[in-house]
């Protein structure tokens, strides 16, 4: 399980599309990017939209969940924000991971 929260703020209101992307290595070593929707609201000045997602790591016929780094980054209408890098149980890869 991989679980995140964003707080997102505005000078002046906007309508957001919000998704969020997790980046990783395939097990023959090729990056992998799979994007995901959110959340499409407004944000309104003064008032922060608060975001969270547990989101379930599970393997797929055509994926398979791959021990190694992962990261998630935050797209709002279609500008992405850095990565974050969650920290993984050193006992299980496929254990709760949080962000820094």
């Amino acid at each position: 399980m991989l679980s995140f929260s964003a707080a997102l703020t505005a000078t002046v209101a906007v309508p957001v599309d919000v998704m969020f992307v997790i980046s990783s290595t395939t097990p023959t070593g090729k990056p992998r990017e799979k994007v995901y929707f959110l959340s499409r609201t407004a944000v309104r000045p003064g008032r922060p939209l608060l975001l969270s997602k547990p989101h379930k790591l599970r393997s797929t016929a055509p994926t398979k969940i791959a021990p190694g780094p992962y990261t998630v980054a935050i797209q709002v209408n279609g500008r992405r924000f850095p990565p974050c890098r969650p920290r993984s149980s050193q006992h299980d890869p496929r254990a709760a991971h949080h962000l820094i």
